[in-house]
C-alpha cells in the first residue's frame, strides 16, 4: 500500500536539564564502550515529544504508532535506522539511563549503529515523567 506522507522539520527545541542529562549520560555510557558518542537533533526530539504527550494522553506506556515516527525520521532526515527508547516514573536521569543499561533490548539500543539522537521527557498531570529516547543512523 502507497502512502504519502507530508511531515516537515521542525528545529525548535528547548531541552530541560533532565532531558540534557538523560542525552550526556547516554553518550557517556556508549563512550565507556568504545562507541561514537550521538549527536542531538531538535527535530528527533520533537518526535519523541510527541509520543510523551500521546503516552500521557491514553496513560500507557507504549511503542504504539512507532511505523509513522520511523516514517517520518526517514523522510524528513534520510534516516536508514531508528530505534527508540521508552520509559515511565523515573525520577532522575541516572535512574531511568541505569534501567535501560539494566534491560537488554534497551541497552541494544543504546549500544546501536546510530549517529543522532533525541530525548523529550514529559510531565503528566500526576507529576509522572515519561521519557522517549529515539536513535537514528544517517
Amino acid at each position: 500500500a502507497e502512502t504519502s506522507s507530508n511531515y516537515t522539520i521542525n528545529n525548535n527545541y528547548t531541552y530541560s536539564q533532565i532531558e540534557n542529562d538523560v542525552a550526556d549520560l547516554v553518550n557517556q555510557y556508549r563512550i565507556s564502550k568504545g562507541l561514537n558518542p550521538l549527536e542531538k537533533i531538535n527535530h528527533i526530539s520533537n518526535v519523541s515529544e510527541g509520543h510523551d504527550e500521546y503516552m500521557i494522553s491514553i496513560n500507557t506506556l507504549t511503542h504504539a504508532l512507532f511505523a509513522q515516527r520511523e516514517e517520518n525520521l526517514r523522510t524528513t532526515l534520510g534516516a536508514v535506522a531508528v530505534g527508540e527508547n521508552i520509559a515511565y516514573n523515573y525520577s532522575t536521569a541516572q535512574s531511568v539511563v541505569t534501567a535501560w543499561i539494566n534491560s537488554p533490548a534497551h541497552k541494544a539500543n543504546m549500544e546501536g549503529d546510530y549517529t543522532h539522537f533525541g530525548i523529550a521527557v514529559k510531565t503528566n498531570p500526576e507529576g509522572k515523567m515519561y521519557f522517549t529516547n529515539m536513535f537514528i543512523r544517517k
